[in-house]
């Protein structure tokens, strides 16, 4: 009888602790933040997203006037693309700064969209 009560107030104490301390996903993971950008007349708007290190990072992206796209280089590595008219949804963990750009060529203007994400 001993062993069974041992037993189950071990279960016990590990259930506590869990629902107090969270898994360690939920510990690791920051808070999701939306965000809209739009790509229209060469820009991004808003060309500047902030956020906290480990925030969940969901981006709907627009092409208003014309197809855009956005990319991120370095440990993101995205590269989403969007026609006329269309959005993307996409996620990612914010780690660290980075620019964002448009990596189309169909007008030489889409080299200058730039944006850039703050993680502090």
């Amino acid at each position: 009888m001993t062993k069974t009560f041992l037993g189950i107030a071990s279960v016990a104490c590990v259930a506590v602790a869990a629902a107090v301390l969270g898994t360690p996903s939920e510990a690791a993971q920051g808070a999701v933040r939306e965000f809209t950008v739009s790509g229209d007349q060469f820009a991004f708007s808003p060309a500047r997203i902030e956020v906290q290190k480990d925030d969940i990072v969901k981006v709907t992206f627009t092409a208003v006037d014309m197809p855009h796209s956005f990319n991120m280089d370095g440990p993101y590595r995205l590269a989403k693309r969007a026609g006329t008219g269309q959005s993307v949804t996409f996620e990612f963990r914010a780690t660290g700064n980075a620019t964002f750009y448009c990596s189309l060529t169909q007008d030489e203007r889409c080299k200058n969209m730039r944006g850039e994400l703050v993680v502090k």
